[in-house]
């Protein structure tokens, strides 16, 4: 599905920060767009991600997802949802800051 510039400033001015993932199923490349995690969010998804971790990308798709083709397909495809959970390192990773002992 082809996001319009349109579509990418409305979701932008609705939610802020937002990703484009393109992920390969057996059915053609699909693309979803992400919002930025929030604490709800994460709570929900790494809670799951000592059990399972397909289960908490799962769940972290679901929460965040806002737009692009729809989601579902892509959960189903065992392939296609494990491209996925390795894409959503870069939308839900931290920061990272420095520490000085001083």
């Amino acid at each position: 599905m082809a996001i319009t510039d349109k579509e990418i400033k409305d979701l932008k001015n609705a939610h802020g920060s937002i990703f484009q993932l393109d992920i390969p199923t057996d059915d053609g490349d699909k693309t979803i767009i992400l919002r930025k995690l929030d604490r709800a969010t994460y709570s929900a998804g790494s809670k799951l991600m000592e059990k399972d971790e397909l289960l908490a990308a799962e769940t972290f798709l679901r929460g965040l997802y806002v737009g692009g083709d729809e989601l579902d397909p892509i959960i189903k495809d065992f392939e296609g949802l494990r491209v996925a959970a390795s894409l959503l390192a870069d939308v839900i990773g931290t920061r990272t800051g420095n520490v000085r002992k001083l």
